[in-house]
């Protein structure tokens, strides 16, 4: 760009220092007195020494409108001349006679607006048109006839020609030469108007104050192909530049539109027009190097003429087939120029110009024309030659038309063999806007300047000087709709126009090798939708060569370019080079998420990353519920258990009398049904979503449902145990009545009810979320808030209460064979331990598990049922099966303890005299001595009082051989004095009794004198039943023999026994 900017000042100087020497040396001749110039000829012809001889286009008219256009190629060094190269057919020909149509419309006012606009003056609008192929040395060089009458200063302004100047210019196409000229046009203040100039450099002003355009400037340009870049979704592209003022300020705007996207340029290649090699080093490189491997969308910022070189280099090589896709500007646009021959290597290509709005009647006048009619313009001729492969016979002969042979006719369009396919050039719409525009500006001028004069003149003395600011800023100040291109015409503040872009892609129409361009959307800067790129996704078409079968062959995606694939959600970018398009992807840290393509953020405490990482959610609560699969088993326990304990408490109610239920404590089991039932209900608030009400009822019941238990078991044991185990005294234990036992037992919950109280007022149930991390992941789960000190002492308490109660199963684990309550309440205590002990377990075992609170709540729940159902099972299912299934045994005599005690029958002598009783009593003894004892029964009942006869399952046989008088001496210690007086009184028993009484003297043959036996005294001897110090059942203390005389019938029999001895607490 400096070495640009450079050549431009030098160029500047120049042309200033030759204007200089030709106003004053040059172009008029000097008369000091006459003060008069007079012009050897117009329009003048400047030529430089070196340079070639150029053809132009003047019409005469009022007023002169110039005008330059890109007619032919610039020199290049591959003819070894300096002669302009080939002509351009649509580019340069098209245009020029774009503004010789709008110029016949204008001068025939053949247009309703000309005709409404001019119908006042009969101005007649001329041209000074130059072919500045495309070449900023020969546009100055001829610029310069535009400039030289405009500085005729020397001249007095009566005398001054009105034709001899030029009132505006038309062009150039291309951005470099518009500088060139506006630079000279300047000087003479003339207004320049361009149809095709989009570089961004115009804009600046003021060094391009007389530079105006009604094309947009290229930032929309490099704006429309940021979208398409983005639209198509590349990332990573390549610019192929044309050295120069378009190609390198067109790059500099795309540059600085990448600027916070996600665009990367991969490289920069620069061809030159002038250097054919160029060219070939591009394609090559672009082919070959490594840093190109991945790049697909290549980015073309260059005028027809290097686009055709690129697609030349490009269809020469079979392997670059559908390599590349091409997105050009509006140097490429929809001309058929650069395509021509090198069309296949274009497919796919898209493209942009300015939007195409057709003007019908330029088809029909430029279709029109024939060599022979159109001599005003001098290269016709060529350009018929050039697009029918003729030669006329008057023209020169020339490196482009030397292999013509045929003759050209005027009649050559007509034939279908000769015919050439014709399409309306993409700017000619944009030369009539301009011709269009300066025109109605020029007449503004005339308005305001001539208001007031007659009109006997075509122009007034006051139009004179021209004044080409006002014009300047009149042309600004234009807004018009042409009712040519249907167009709305209106210039912002610096002169640039404002239009839209259509979209083009370049596509294979059907399989007969027929390409051609198809709109396929369009880029507008004045959407309010914020969608300034509109395509059209079913017009898109895509193809792929396939080099093995040599074939196109059609494909649904999109062809992609970038230097590294996108990351997967949730990972982001670490670039490993310079270029931010060139990455490796890399996943966030757990719990953060990708907040965009190159930064995560970690997620706030209680929220965690989505399955993509790409926001954070919030963590959802986990908490155990009747839906869980692990919960069914607890609830189906506990409401099993739950039936069966409410079934027994119905049974209980129902045979509350019969002797199975009165002989089973009911307060206390009722006491032990109600913790029972209690137990199976905790499960649900365990299962349920925790609550304050929830956890309200786990600490009531969890800890009190068992220790209700735990106290009837406690009550029974110490109960028995005390009975039972005091061998050495024989006063009654203290608290043996069911009031006692209910006292014990409440007094032991109030304990624990207590605690629980006193917990639940220093902490209020309540629930909270327990955030959990394990395995990578977060948690949220749903508890109730507890604390561990109250836990763990509610826990020991049961444990204490536990150990207790299995210390007593185990100490009354001997007693007689009808206490069997008590083995029954050590199997069950055996059970409830080993049950908490597999819950220790498990609980702090599976710590681990992902689904640990779950577990517990649930172990906790079953651990509570399965205690319940084994204390149920243990000591209720055998008395509801003697209830319900045996009643035979649910009877009195079954639940008292009978003693089987050998006895024999004793004699009593008669009172006549002493010797007579002595000699009985010897005759007695040896009697006994050989007698074989028989068994008799006593029967024992214990009582918990004197009005309520609840026995306590007694019932042991214990076998012992005494005498009579051992049972005697029994009685004497154990019973009352009252009792024992009755004793005396009765002399005699009834050999018979119920079943249950067994005859005392089963070998003996003899029978003592009654009356003998009335004075007897009982006396002790060493085979006493019972004595005093001892107590021969070893599990029965402090009792007291009963003896029931109204059983006694048989007063006068020699043979008397006890018929009952009933046991009861005194």
């Amino acid at each position: 760009m400096l070495v640009v900017s450079l050549s431009r000042i030098v160029l500047l100087l120049v042309v200033l220092i030759l204007i200089t020497f030709l106003t004053d040396n040059g172009n008029c001749n000097h008369d000091d007195h006459s003060r008069t110039y007079t012009h050897h000829y117009y329009p003048p012809q400047f030529r430089a020494s070196h340079s070639p001889s150029y053809d132009f286009i003047y019409i005469p008219g009022d007023i002169i409108l110039g005008g330059f256009f890109p007619i032919h190629q610039p020199p290049s060094n591959e003819f070894g001349s300096n002669q302009c190269a080939s002509i351009k057919r649509e580019r340069g020909i098209q245009r020029l006679e774009a503004m010789l149509f709008a110029l016949d419309v204008i001068n025939n006012r053949s247009g309703y607006l000309m005709s409404s606009i001019l119908n006042k003056y009969q101005i007649r609008f001329g041209a000074l048109i130059y072919d500045s192929c495309d070449y900023e040395s020969y546009a100055v060089e001829r610029a310069l006839n535009m400039l030289l009458p405009s500085l005729d200063h020397c001249m007095p302004i009566a005398a001054q020609n009105p034709s001899a100047f030029v009132a505006g210019v038309i062009g150039s196409a291309s951005s470099i030469v518009s500088m060139a000229i506006a630079d000279i046009l300047r000087l003479a203040e003339i207004p320049q108007i361009s149809y095709a100039s989009t570089s961004t450099d115009l804009s600046q002003k003021p060094r391009f104050q007389y530079f105006s355009r009604v094309v947009p400037p290229d930032t929309y340009q490099a704006e429309a192909v940021v979208s398409i870049i983005q639209f198509l979704n590349w990332t990573y592209v390549a610019v192929v530049k044309e050295s120069g003022s378009y190609g390198e300020r067109l790059t500099d705007d795309f540059k600085s539109k990448l600027k916070n996207k996600t665009i990367c340029i991969a490289g920069e290649l620069s061809v030159n027009n002038k250097d054919p090699n160029s060219y070939v080093r591009v394609i090559r490189e672009l082919y070959e190097d490594e840093k190109y491997r991945s790049v697909v969308g290549v980015i073309v910022f260059a005028q027809e003429d290097s686009v055709r070189q690129i697609l030349n280099q490009t269809s020469s090589r079979d392997e670059l087939y559908g390599r590349w896709v091409f997105l050009g500007t509006d140097g490429w646009g929809k001309k058929r120029y650069p395509v021509e021959n090198f069309g296949i290597a274009a497919i796919n290509s898209i493209t942009i110009a300015p939007k195409l709005y057709l003007i019908p009647e330029f088809d029909a006048y430029f279709t029109n024309l024939i060599p022979s009619k159109n001599t005003r313009n001098p290269w016709f001729q060529e350009y018929w030659e050039e697009t029918y492969k003729c030669k006329f016979p008057d023209t020169p002969r020339t490196l482009f038309n030397r292999n013509f042979t045929r003759l050209c006719t005027d009649t050559d369009h007509t034939h279908a063999d000769l015919s050439v396919p014709y399409a309306q050039e993409g700017y000619v719409h944009y030369v009539v806007d301009s011709v269009f525009t300066l025109v109605i500006a020029i007449q503004k001028l005339i308005e305001d300047k001539c208001l007031h004069s007659l009109y006997d003149k075509l122009l007034c003395d006051e139009f004179f000087p021209f004044d080409g600011t006002k014009l300047l800023t009149l042309l600004r100040n234009t807004t018009f709709r042409n009712e040519l291109s249907k167009r709305i015409i209106k210039f912002t503040t610096d002169g640039d126009g404002i239009g839209t872009y259509d979209i083009f892609q370049y596509q294979m129409l059907d399989s007969s090798d027929r390409h051609d361009y198809l709109t396929i959307g369009e880029f507008t800067d004045s959407d309010q939708s914020n969608e300034r790129v509109r395509i059209d996704v079913q017009s898109l078409k895509w193809v792929q060569y396939d080099h093995g079968s040599s074939q196109w062959t059609d494909i649904s995606v999109t062809p992609r370019s970038f230097c590294s694939k996108p990351c997967h959600p949730g990972e982001i970018r670490t670039n490993i080079d310079s270029q931010q398009c060139c990455w490796t992807c890399r996943a966030c840290e757990t719990f953060s998420i990708a907040i965009n393509e190159t930064a995560c953020q970690a997620c706030p405490e209680k929220e965690v990353p989505n399955a993509d990482s790409t926001k954070c959610i919030v963590i959802p609560e986990e908490y155990l519920s009747p839906r869980d699969i692990i919960a069914w088993p607890a609830l189906i326990l506990s409401c099993i258990g739950l039936l069966m304990a409410v079934y027994t408490v119905v049974i209980f109610i129902r045979f509350a009398q019969t002797p199975v239920i009165k002989a089973s404590s009911r307060e206390l089991s009722f006491f032990l049904l109600f913790g029972i039932c209690c137990c199976h209900l905790c499960t649900w608030p365990l299962i349920l979503k925790p609550h304050a009400i929830t956890c309200l009822f786990i600490r009531l019941g969890v800890g009190l449902s068992l220790t209700i238990c735990l106290a009837a078991l406690l009550t029974k044991t110490n109960r028995l145990a005390r009975i039972f185990n005091n061998s050495q005294r024989l006063t009654q234990p203290s608290c043996l009545s069911p009031r006692s036992q209910l006292g014990i037992c409440g007094g032991i919950v109030s304990a624990q009810l207590i605690s629980v109280l006193l917990w639940i007022i220093i902490s209020r149930p309540y629930t909270r979320i327990k955030s959990e991390q394990k395995h990578n992941q977060k948690r949220s789960i749903l508890v109730c808030q507890t604390n561990n000190e109250y836990i763990v002492c509610s826990l020991i308490y049961n444990m204490i209460l536990g150990i207790y109660c299995t210390l007593y199963a185990i100490k009354t684990r001997h007693i007689p064979e009808n206490f069997n309550e008590a083995k029954h309440i050590g199997f069950a205590m055996y059970s409830v331990c080993i049950i908490w002990l597999a819950f220790i377990a498990i609980f702090f075992g599976l710590r681990s598990s992902d689904n640990w609170f779950r577990i517990q709540l649930v172990t906790l729940a079953i651990c509570l049922s399965l205690s319940a159902t084994v204390i149920l099972l243990c000591l209720f299912a055998p008395k509801l099966y003697i209830v319900l299934f045996n009643p035979s045994k649910n009877i009195h005599v079954k639940f008292k303890t009978t003693l089987s005690t050998p006895q024999t029958s004793m004699e009593r002598p008669s009172t006549s005299n002493n010797q007579e009783e002595l000699s009985t009593t010897a005759a007695m003894n040896h009697r006994r001595r050989r007698h074989t004892s028989s068994d008799y029964t006593t029967e024992v009942s214990l009582f918990n009082s004197k009005s309520d006869s609840w026995a306590l399952n007694l019932n042991d046989e214990t076998t012992q051989t005494a005498s009579i008088s051992g049972g005697s001496s029994f009685l004497n210690d154990a019973c009352t004095d009252a009792e024992r007086q009755q004793q005396q009184q009765q002399r005699h028993y009834t050999s018979t009794h119920d079943n249950e009484t067994t005859d005392l003297l089963s070998t003996s043959k003899q029978r003592p004198n009654s009356n003998y036996l009335q004075h007897t005294p009982l006396k002790p001897t060493s085979s006493n039943l019972v004595s005093a110090a001892e107590n021969p059942w070893k599990k029965l203390s402090n009792v007291r023999y009963k003896l029931d005389g109204n059983d006694v019938t048989q007063q006068n029999s020699h043979y008397h026994h006890v018929h009952a001895q009933h046991i009861s607490f005194v």
